[in-house]
């Protein structure tokens, strides 16, 4: 056999390939907002390219190991990580228009992410309260369980780009408040555990791993999603008297966010100072990168939508520190695509 036949690049793509499109387009998005336009433009290209190139890993892997695949589907610490693939295509969707690039396939996108999120979100619901081993709350629950809440907002934020080319766009204004609502209510029922889990159970090394930057990006992307709904021009009466809400929680979402960061941060030093562990850690890497373009992000939006100045500072210095986790995620993922395809190489010789 040789050696180029026993090479799979995609296989270190496939577990983790949907949260690669998701930091990449997320930092791209904050560029084009914060006017850094080359870069934008080349994440952007980035995430178009890697897109199709994590479907192809995820239907090569199914139809590899479905049985496998199904398992991690149903399994209570990875199933959630499914929903990357419905963040990833809203994300995809934002880019595009924030950008103005083939905005005909928007409400393409959103259908699609709509569908995903129907499918993945109510099919790994269904899984966990229907299995028979139940695992405990240490190692069933992780920061990944967050996606919960990242795939609902993201289709807000999707939506209120999809809602002004609609002909009669109240319904989908209707849609996308009820998405922003759901992925707070999720949030507020998750962050409970999640803290309890903080506060009462021991922590290792392994527990620290970037997916619980989630708990800051999630609350992020809802500040995002709230954000966009203020936006919105009152098309509808009635829908403009429901998105009144939107303001205060929207606040409320932002200070949450902001109130993670200083947490987060002190276990990531504690990560790294006691237990040296290596800054580029796999799919843990994007999952921070994805919460600080997250934030830049919405900071920027909110700060459009409220007209505060005092939040200004925030997405500059936010958007260069997710640009170098991006840098040094991407090295990471490089790495591992070539040292795995270096060691196959050597194992056939």
């Amino acid at each position: 056999m040789s050696a180029s036949t026993d090479v799979d690049p995609l296989g270190a793509l496939a577990p983790d390939g949907f949260a690669v499109v998701m930091a990449t387009g997320i930092v791209a998005i904050a560029a084009k907002l914060l006017r850094q336009d080359a870069i934008g433009w080349t994440l952007f290209a980035a995430t178009v390219a890697l897109y199709p190139l994590a479907w192809i890993a995820m239907v090569v892997r199914t139809f590899r190991s479905p049985r496998r695949v199904l398992a991690a589907f149903t399994d209570h610490a990875t199933g959630p990580g499914f929903l990357a693939a419905v963040a990833a295509t809203s994300v995809l969707g934002s880019t595009c228009a924030i950008l103005g690039v083939a905005t005909a396939l928007l409400p393409w996108l959103l259908l699609l992410a709509t569908a995903l999120w129907l499918a993945l979100l109510y099919g790994f619901l269904a899984a966990a309260a229907l299995g028979p081993d139940k695992p405990t709350l240490r190692d069933g629950l992780n920061g990944g369980w967050l996606l919960l809440v990242v795939a609902t907002e993201s289709l807000a934020v999707l939506g209120s780009y999809v809602a002004p080319l609609m002909p009669a766009p109240g319904a989908l204004m209707f849609a996308c408040l009820a998405a922003f609502l759901l992925g707070c209510a999720i949030y507020a029922a998750l962050i409970v555990l999640i803290v309890g889990r903080f506060a009462f159970l021991p922590i290792a090394a392994d527990d620290l791993g970037g997916a619980w930057w989630i708990n800051m990006g999630a609350m992020a992307i809802a500040a995002l999603a709230g954000s966009r709904l203020m936006q919105l021009p009152t098309y509808d009466a009635h829908v403009a008297v429901l998105r009144q809400v939107a303001g205060p929680l929207t606040l409320l979402c932002w200070i949450v966010a902001t109130a993670w960061i200083p947490l987060l941060t002190v276990l990531f030093a504690w990560k790294q100072l006691v237990w040296h562990a290596p800054l580029c850690d796999g799919p843990g890497a994007w999952s921070a990168v994805f919460p600080l373009g997250m934030y830049t992000s919405a900071t920027e939006e909110f700060c459009r939508a409220s007209e505060l100045p005092f939040p200004r500072p925030f997405p500059l210095a936010f958007f260069w520190m997710a640009l170098v986790a991006w840098v040094l995620a991407a090295s990471g993922l490089a790495h591992a695509l070539f040292h795995k395809r270096d060691r196959r190489v050597g194992d056939v010789r």
